[in-house]
């Protein structure tokens, strides 16, 4: 399999599989991964560089097919239809459909590469994050012993089979290279490729009277230290804000019966971003990222993000918007003040500077660059 030259032009095109056959909105643990694989997929589908697609996808995700440019689509909903069924499509589904269509490259944008068997063509994988290191460290009960294994399995394989790693931010592949270093591996070349995003529709005449607070069951994402931080907040101010908290809570962690605040389990991207549009500030509180999408989704629908000011976190917005430091109500307050008071203007060019800097046009053009470079 080689790259050939296409046209006139003698620009070098390569042959793609992409998978993403094992994602859906029903299933995922990460909307933000399900929305990043399918964004770099339309945008990858754009190049010219790309002389075939083979998208290996499933019915969940037919609105997303229309998007695609001349791209091949074809369905396996097993892989989506259990975990087993997701399993399988990683172990060896998606390796067996990549061989029987001849491609130059194997697309992974999850980052999990096969431990049972080796891949039948170059695999370029992204990954999002060296998270089951951090929970090793910190959450070791969080997650059974067998889903740790897996996804400790699934990760060396990434390095040891992948002809390209992209990543998100400089801060994962900072991780990812001191991964190798501890465990003696020579690394594959790992490219900074980053995040996209699309500019959004004008807000700026909705009433924005809302706070948006993120929430997660993953104990990473501390969802307990939002609701302290916000119930003091509020007792501190006296202010009766509209709060709205989008996301599952922790098990065992009751949500607090205040007026003025609403939760959303879970919501479509369409009801989300709606919601974003009539928001002033967005909450978002971690203490381990491999990029942080909330902060900018949320300047570019105009609300002033106030976020844990991680090294991720802070690479990718530049220690714009209002940072603050997790062991610090005080440093949390200042945000929140920061944030309300924070004028359109300042956000509208603040969410010009941030498109400027991850614009998916822009993460295509790496991801190709590199996918060429290493095709001989």
């Amino acid at each position: 399999m080689t790259a050939t030259d296409s046209g006139k032009s003698g620009q070098r095109t390569i042959s793609l599989a992409y998978s993403v056959a094992d994602q859906s909105f029903d299933s995922t643990k990460s909307l933000g991964i399900l929305n990043l694989s399918l964004q770099l997929g339309q945008a990858l589908s754009r190049r010219a560089e790309v002389s075939r697609l083979d998208v290996f996808s499933n019915t969940s995700l037919h609105h997303w097919h229309s998007t695609l440019t001349g791209s091949a689509v074809s369905c396996f909903d097993s892989a989506r239809a259990s975990r087993l069924g997701r399993i399988a499509w990683d172990q060896t589904g998606a390796y067996a459909q990549a061989a029987r269509s001849g491609v130059d490259w194997l697309v992974l944008p999850k980052g999990f590469a096969s431990f049972m068997r080796r891949p039948p063509t170059r695999v370029a994988t992204y990954v999002h994050d060296v998270m089951a290191d951090y929970y090793r460290s910190h959450y070791r009960h969080s997650s059974s012993r067998l889903e740790n294994w897996y996804f400790e399995r699934s990760l060396r394989a990434t390095l040891r089979y992948s002809s390209v790693i992209f990543t998100n931010s400089q801060f994962t592949r900072e991780e990812l290279l001191a991964k190798c270093e501890r465990e003696r591996r020579t690394p594959p070349p790992i490219v900074v490729a980053g995040i996209g995003f699309d500019a959004r529709l004008s807000t700026e005449h909705a009433t924005r009277d809302r706070i948006v607070v993120l929430a997660s069951p993953w104990p990473h994402k501390r969802t307990d230290l939002a609701i302290e931080f916000m119930q003091r907040w509020q007792a501190r101010t006296g202010a009766d804000r509209l709060v709205d908290w989008v996301g599952r809570f922790p098990e065992g962690l009751p949500q607090p019966n205040i007026t003025g605040w609403s939760y959303h389990t879970r919501l479509d991207e369409a009801s989300y971003q709606r919601l974003l549009g009539r928001a002033r500030v967005v909450v978002y509180v971690s203490e381990y990222e491999g990029f942080g999408m909330p902060p900018v989704e949320a300047v570019l629908h105009g609300a002033c993000p106030v976020y844990s000011a991680l090294p991720a976190t802070r690479e990718t917005m530049q220690a714009s918007g209002a940072p603050f430091d997790n062991a610090s109500f005080d440093s949390f307050e200042q945000a929140m003040t920061t944030a309300w008071t924070m004028e359109t203007a300042d956000i509208q060019q603040l969410a010009h500077g941030l498109l400027e800097r991850h614009h998916w046009d822009r993460v295509a053009e790496r991801v190709m660059c590199a996918l060429v470079a290493a095709t001989q």
